[in-house]
This record gives structure tokens, sequence and C-alpha cells, in this order.
């Protein structure tokens, strides 16, 4: 076993974004696709890895890959995601979560970025 590897803490990168109602919707950092149209409906692009609502406590969207760290590391959590959560899952530098904050409703979503997807 190599003990550098299992000293190494995985951090995985976390902003909070506040965003005015006349404000267009989020962009995705890497590719500078928007993620939801002007109606708010989610239209993730392939460097989505999840979006989660805080307040409802559940998932918008997962990616497949995100499915599947779910399902590998059986992580189990009934409150809002977070960057321990994350870590948990095998992310680390690789990932931005931007947990927004929309003026108005005042709702909170995280939306997490996966820069290695291609």
């Amino acid at each position: 076993m190599n003990l550098s590897n299992a000293l190494i803490t995985r951090r995985v990168s976390w902003a909070s974004v506040y965003q005015a109602a006349s404000v267009a919707g989020l962009c995705c950092p890497v590719c500078g696709a928007a993620q939801e149209d002007e109606l708010q409906v989610l239209r993730p692009c392939i460097h989505l890895a999840c979006c989660y609502d805080q307040e409802a406590q559940q998932f918008t969207f997962k990616s497949d890959d995100f499915k599947q760290r779910l399902a590998t590391t059986k992580i189990s959590f009934t409150d809002e995601l977070d960057a321990q959560v994350l870590a948990q899952l095998g992310y680390g530098d690789e990932l931005l979560a931007l947990e927004l904050t929309r003026a108005g409703c005042w709702s909170r979503e995280l939306f997490t970025f996966n820069f290695n997807v291609s």
C-alpha cells in the first residue's frame, strides 16, 4: 500500500453563487454552455456531474458517471450535498461545485462540473 496516497485527502472546489432574478442562467465553466433555458428547464452539458436541490434534498440530474460512483461507494446522506460527500465519491480537483442561490425564490441548487470529461 502506498502510504503517501492513503494520507492525501481529496478536495473538491466549492463556491457560492448569488444570481439576481434578471440574470441569465448558469453556464458551464468548462464549455460555456447554458445549463438552463429561459424557463429554467435543465439542459445539462457533458461536464455536469449532478444537480442537487439543497432545499428539497433531491437530485434533479445525475450523470452516468455520478450514478456509478453513488452505486459503487454506497454512500448515503440525508441532508445537503457537500464537498465532503463529493470527495467520498472519489472526486477531487477535477470537480467544481457551484451552489447557486436565486433571488426572489431563494432556492439553492448545487451544480457540479467535472473538468475531466471530454
